[in-house]
């Protein structure tokens, strides 16, 4: 009767202590599977579980198994019901000697050889949960984050450690002190990816990198009583070239890899992507429709850095379900990317939040320090705030606004830059130019000469900044600058409105904008000895040792905007413009900069032609104007980072 009203009201969590039979201690990181392991959990540090169990699963058979145990199996109990006490006794195999093969290299050779048959050759669809945490050196957490993903797998055949996620659900606690900034040293839902050791054939089982390595038989084992090789792994004496150490767990009859632990090397350490002073991963498999699919994966990281706090840095991720069905993957905008971090959500951490889900137990001492902390935390805010005058009671039910940290966060969010090249519309035509500069007065005197290719436009870039003053709306402020044989420094500033064309997959925006530009295009003339210290040029004084000229136009425009943008990432984003230019005023001037002396102190002026102590010629006939002309279209192509 009890089982009939439970399939009626729905799912029932199945909870239950596994420990050693012998010892009567309990024992971690037992996998817990039902229906021939289509679901399952593991256990925590102190040995429980909790298993949500589904109506059509509720007269299933419970399976425990942990490497160098005996399997446990027996018909679900009635439920709902008391805690299930499930002892697991030692397995005899787990004796032995350790014993050096040249043949163990063989078995690793086999084992990869056969991963096309012992794992998923269709793409397979895992949900599981996620836990990452970062602790002080007391072991006090200094946030948690939690999530509900779904991984989409493609193929074993195929060597990846990439993949598509979903994040279903997720929350956090964040027990950190306010301050300006935190380093979110976060592992990022993209870890059953990353150290799925087997999909991305890791170093340690490449043929191209056995020679690198030691391997050795351990003591032999079992898992779910079948015989297992246990391998060890370590660098040869001397070589640099291995990143990892540590061993690994290969069925005997299969050769099928069932699980694998390891810690970085220094050498590893020095070509990580990030920063670390250990590093050590744990992960295994499970058996589910005759492949073996990802179960669990550990990983722990410690890094001190220059400044600050040591970050001990740990997380977990479990599988509790598989479906090997052909389901379409999640669209551009339902999967996460990869700079996703949890801690950036707002959902705040509640005791009853994965009430429907199956998750991973956390330990007696991570919830009696979560408790703590966030009690500890309240009190400190409430000791720390002056009693409250009884006018402002009615007051302090509003909202109170953010704190200034937060503040700035809110606006660094809606700030991205990024950088564009193009093509800059200009016609040159080939000319020889000359210039005589003799300002009146002085003794300094200058005669330069250059030569003109003909060419239709120059290349150009520019580093741009926008801040979002709405969802679609912009201010937009940008450098530019010219090269090739003319250059020159601009900038323009405006405004820039997008829209998403493509609200439900990757998002195409089309854009459009209007800014003002300022421009220069210049050609040098050459560098000349300036014997006046006191020589002074449109009131600037320029006293260095040496000069040079240059020749430019300077123009003022107008610039309305066309374009597309892509979104590559959450935060990247492609963008493509056509842009015209409107020309309010061109005018033709001669710069002289100072070439000598300290770069930060040295000074430059501009004199607009016509001026009496100027003389510019083109082709050897007298003119006020420079000989290449701005042509109205300018396009670029460029990338924008978002940088929250």
């Amino acid at each position: 009767m009890v089982a009939r009203l439970a399939l009626a009201q729905g799912p029932v969590v199945l909870r239950g202590l596994v420990f050693d039979a012998e010892t009567r201690q309990p024992i971690p990181n037992a996998q817990v599977g039902v229906a021939g392991n289509r679901m399952g959990t593991s256990t925590n540090e102190d040995g429980r579980f909790a298993l949500n169990i589904p109506p059509q699963y509720q007269h299933e058979q419970l399976e425990v198994a942990l490497l160098g145990y005996r399997k446990y199996a027996q018909m679900l109990p009635p439920l709902p019901g008391p805690e299930l006490r499930i002892a697991l006794r030692i397995s005899p195999a787990a004796l032995g000697e350790v014993q050096v093969m040249a043949s163990v290299v063989g078995i690793v050779r086999e084992a990869v050889a056969r991963i096309p048959r012992n794992f998923p050759t269709q793409s397979t669809r895992l949900t599981g949960f996620y836990r990452e945490s970062d602790n002080d050196a007391a072991g006090q957490p200094r946030y948690l984050v939690e999530g509900l993903l779904t991984v989409f797998k493609v193929p074993y055949q195929k060597r990846t450690a990439e993949g598509q996620v979903q994040i279903q659900q997720s929350r956090k606690v964040d027990l950190r002190p306010r301050a300006l900034m935190h380093i979110d040293w976060a592992g990022g839902p993209f870890i059953p990816h990353l150290a799925d050791f087997v999909h991305r054939r890791a170093q340690f089982i490449d043929p191209a990198h056995f020679r690198d390595y030691d391997y050795r038989l351990a003591p032999s084992s079992t898992y779910q009583d079948r015989p297992v090789y246990v391998v060890t792994f370590a660098p040869k004496p001397r070589n640099r070239r291995a990143d990892f150490e540590g061993r690994m767990y290969i069925d005997q009859d299969t050769y099928a890899f069932l699980g694998a632990d390891w810690h970085y090397t220094r050498a590893g350490l020095g070509r990580g992507e990030n920063p670390a002073d250990t590093r050590r991963l744990r992960v295994s498999y499970q058996p589910y429709a005759g492949r073996w699919h990802l179960k669990t994966v550990w990983w722990q990281t410690q890094y001190r850095m220059p400044v600050g706090p040591a970050l001990h840095y740990f997380g977990e991720f479990l599988t509790t379900a598989i479906d090997t069905a052909q389901a379409p993957p999640p669209t551009y905008v339902e999967r996460a990317q990869y700079h996703d971090v949890f801690l950036h959500n707002a959902v705040p951490y509640d005791s009853a939040f994965w009430q429907g889900q199956t998750t991973l137990l956390p330990s007696e001492t991570l919830r009696k320090a979560l408790l703590d902390q966030q009690r500890q935390q309240r009190a400190d805010s409430l000791f720390s705030q002056p009693p409250a005058a009884p006018d402002a009671v009615a007051a302090s039910a509003s909202p109170a606004a953010p704190a200034p940290p937060e503040r700035l966060f809110k606006l660094l969010s809606r700030l991205s830059y990024g950088a564009s090249a193009g093509a800059f519309p200009l016609a040159v035509p080939g000319a020889n130019l000359g210039l005589d500069y003799a300002p009146a007065g002085y003794a300094f005197r200058a005669a330069g000469n250059a030569g003109l290719s003909a060419q239709n436009f120059t290349g150009w870039w520019s580093a741009e900044y926008t801040f979002d003053l709405t969802r679609d709306l912009a201010v937009r402020l940008a450098s530019r600058t010219v090269f090739r044989q003319l250059t020159g420094a601009g900038w323009e500033a405006g405004l820039s409105y997008q829209h998403n064309l493509n609200p439900r997959h990757r998002p195409l925006f089309g854009r459009i904008g209007l800014a003002y530009t300022r421009q220069t295009v210049a050609r040098k003339l050459g560098s000349f000895d300036n014997p006046d210290a006191g020589l002074r040029v449109a009131g600037t004084q320029l006293g260095a040792d040496e000069l040079s000229l240059r020749v430019q136009s300077a123009t003022d425009a107008m610039q309305p905007k066309l374009g597309l943008g892509v979104e590559i990432s959450h935060k990247i984003e492609l963008v493509a413009d056509l842009g015209y230019l409107w020309p309010l005023r061109t005018r033709t001037q001669l710069q002289v900069n100072e070439e000598s002396g300290f770069f930060l102190t040295r000074g430059s002026a501009t004199i607009d032609l016509p001026s009496s102590d100027v003389s510019l010629r083109v082709n050897e006939l007298s003119t006020t104007a420079v000989p290449w002309q701005l042509n109205r279209w300018l396009l670029s192509f460029g990338l924008l980072y978002r940088l929250r």
